[in-house]
Order: C-alpha cells, then sequence, then structure tokens
C-alpha cells in the first residue's frame, strides 16, 4: 500500500488499492458488525470482524503486522471502545475510528483526544466508510512513521466538523423526505405511483429495520417477515427492503 508520496515508488497512483487495505471491526452487536463490515466490503476492502475488545487484542497479538486500520464501537462490555482504543495506540501504534450512537461532545471530545483518527456517529451510512483508507496505515511501516492523514486535531474544530458532517445529512434526508411527501399528496389514490416513490432510509427507520433483524435473525430474514415486523410503513415496499438488506 502507499505509503508517504516522497518516498513510495507508487505514489503515482489516485486512488488505493482498497483489496490490500486490512480492515478490522469490533461491536459486540451481530447485526451492526454485519452492516458494517457489508459496507466496507462494498467498497473492496478486506475486513475481519470481531465482537469484543478483548478478541480483537488477541487477533491483533496473534496476526502481527497485519491490519491497517482498526474500527470500534465505543460501547462494549468489560472493555469499552476508548480503552481498546488507549491499547492500541500503546500497543501497536494503529489508528482507530471510533462509531458510536453517541453524538454528544463530550465523547467526541474524549475519543479525539485519545488519538481516534475520526469519529462515527451511528447510523453507519456508506458515505462515512467509503473514505477511511485515508487514516489507514501500512503494519510494514516503523512506528515513527505517520498514517497517510493525520487525525483530526483536537478542540471545538474537530467536533465541529463531525457535528456539521452529520447535520447536513440530516438535513439533506429532511429536504428529500418533503420532496416525497409533496409528491405523495399530488398522486394520493394512485397506490402504484405510491410503491414507486423513492424511500429515504430515515435514522428512525434504519433502527425499525435493524430491531426487526434482531428479532427475526439473519438466517431467517426475508423481505416479507422484516416488513411484517416494521408493521409495513407506507410506502414501503419488499423490493425496498431487499435492496437495504444487501
Amino acid at each position: 500500500m502507499a505509503g508517504n508520496k516522497h518516498t513510495s515508488n507508487q505514489s503515482s497512483k489516485a486512488e488505493p488499492t482498497f483489496e490490500a487495505i486490512q480492515v478490522m471491526v469490533v461491536d459486540d452487536d451481530v447485526i451492526c458488525l454485519s452492516i458494517v463490515a457489508g459496507m466496507l466490503k462494498t467498497f473492496k476492502y478486506q475486513v475481519v470482524t470481531v465482537k469484543s475488545a478483548e478478541d480483537a487484542l488477541g487477533t491483533l497479538r496473534s496476526r502481527s503486522n497485519f491490519f491497517h486500520l482498526i474500527i470500534t464501537d465505543v460501547h462494549m462490555p468489560v472493555m469499552d471502545g476508548f480503552e481498546l482504543q488507549n491499547q492500541v495506540r500503546e500497543e501497536f501504534n494503529l489508528p482507530v475510528v471510533l462509531m458510536s450512537a453517541d453524538d454528544n461532545e463530550t465523547s467526541m471530545l474524549r475519543g479525539l483526544e485519545g488519538g481516534a483518527a475520526f469519529y462515527i456517529v451511528k447510523p453507519v451510512s456508506y458515505d462515512d466508510v467509503k473514505d477511511l483508507w485515508q487514516y489507514a496505515v501500512s503494519p510494514r511501516k516503523s512506528k515513527l512513521e505517520t498514517p497517510i492523514r493525520r487525525p483530526f486535531k483536537v478542540g471545538a474544530g474537530s467536533v465541529a466538523m463531525v457535528q456539521e458532517e452529520k447535520q447536513k445529512r440530516r438535513e439533506s434526508k429532511k429536504k428529500a423526505q418533503v420532496k416525497v411527501n409533496e409528491e405523495n399528496e399530488t398522486e394520493k389514490g394512485e397506490a402504484t405511483m405510491l410503491k414507486k416513490s423513492k424511500v429515504v432510509w430515515t435514522s428512525a427507520l434504519h433502527n425499525e429495520f435493524l430491531e426487526a433483524l434482531r428479532k427475526i435473525g439473519l438466517e431467517r430474514a426475508v423481505p416479507k417477515r422484516i416488513l411484517e415486523h416494521m408493521n409495513e410503513p407506507v410506502g414501503l415496499t419488499r423490493e425496498n427492503v431487499a435492496s437495504h438488506l444487501q
């Protein structure tokens, strides 16, 4: 993988080779773990998943100089994401990306001050993970060398950047939802047109989807059953669920 652009003979490449980037994802919630891993694989990252911080450290120790980036949930039993982040920094000097449903400033600052490369507010989106290669570091590099892209400078600006990005997405989703609602108002009574209207997966709708998956189980999760457990929200079709499930 390309390192410092002044020393690597691969620096002429505009984009990294995602297939060469090994990412470990840590989350005790198996549904979220599966979804985040699936998103990363969509962008051709190589992904290893573990369900606890203890398992993560064991895997890192047994597979020395293998991983380029660690993505971990914050709230986990026994050892949380902050503790794992500190241990990874001290023992392996690898970049860590934190993810959590907790979007308060105190939590963000704690992660960034602890050296986190980035802080993702759940639910995780494709936009959140597609450019994480920028924080990856070659496991073959010396501990004295820095990642491809430095972590945020800690301070109010760091938190503001995370919050601003999330706010932009919320506003974008709200505008899209308003547009869909306006279209539906002009097409009342036309059931077929309603089914074809674009579905916006808001945070609330996405959380209902996750809750349905937890109740059903991944092995038995099919669009029809998921819709039934979600109480069949207006405008949501099996095709929408099937697409989101992928």
